[in-house]
């Protein structure tokens, strides 16, 4: 038997005999409070999956995000899925996400809405119905990411007439190449949705496409397909959502 264990035995034993020695009741105080315990959840796509990271479990954005900005005893669930659209994340992660019901969430879902051609009003719906689940009658914070200026991501640049030195291989087939000016619009349109949205549903705005200009400008920041960050962007983007958070707090 350890001593700790004995010490235990010993108090609860001398805590029965006062007990039946004393003829007048007492009761006992009520147990200190605890402060809540974090959960957070991470919603999204491959970023948020950590696709382009060189150990995408330790660092995805989230992952550095959980590890920087919330404290030791906080609890990480990373739902990313790639390739997930607003509505697959709807059927397939937020379901999941609230069984383990999140205190802090993260959402990041638009660039493979934008590029499916998922029309802005079907966007904005979608992702309105996905921040009210996940706020929980406003219980948990949800943080939530705007879209990033797509065209100057080196795999966008890469198509382009006279493309940049060490530029990616093209992904993109030149008959469905939409231009700069399409783009532009339809990250516009997105983005000023998901600000409404934002503010509907009481969220906090993460801005990656006003920040996202400081990426682009580095393209030793992405990984080697020119689409997803690498390790070095993906702990840019975490201090994106981490001074959110904070600022917000």
């Amino acid at each position: 038997m350890t001593r700790r264990l004995m010490t235990r035995l010993g108090a609860g034993l001398l805590l029965v005999v006062m007990s039946a020695c004393t003829t007048q009741a007492t009761s006992s105080p009520p147990p200190a409070s605890t402060p809540p315990h974090i959960v957070y959840a991470a919603i999204g796509a491959s970023e948020t999956y950590g696709i382009g990271a060189d150990d995408r479990y330790r660092q995805a954005w989230p992952q550095v995000f959980y590890n920087d900005a919330l404290p030791a005893s906080a609890v990480l669930y990373n739902f990313g899925i790639p390739g997930a659209t607003t509505a697959q994340a709807l059927r397939d992660e937020v379901p999941a996400a609230l069984t383990v019901h999140p205190t802090v969430v993260t959402v990041w879902l638009n660039v493979n809405d934008l590029i499916q051609g998922v029309p802005p009003a079907t966007y904005v719906q979608q992702l309105q119905q996905l921040i009210h689940a996940l706020r929980q009658n406003g219980r948990g914070r949800v943080l939530v990411a705007n879209t990033p200026d797509v065209s100057q991501l080196p795999a966008y640049r890469a198509c382009l007439p006279n493309p940049p030195a060490g530029a990616p291989a093209c992904p993109i087939p030149t008959s469905v190449l939409p231009s700069p000016a399409k783009v532009t619009a339809a990250v516009a349109a997105y983005n000023a949705a998901i600000a409404r949205v934002v503010t509907l549903e009481g969220a906090t705005l993460v801005d990656l496409h006003l920040s996202g200009t400081i990426i682009t400008q580095h393209p030793n920041w992405f990984s080697s397909d020119g689409f997803h960050p690498n390790s070095q962007g993906y702990a840019v983007i975490a201090g994106l959502f981490e001074a959110a958070y904070r600022h917000a707090a």
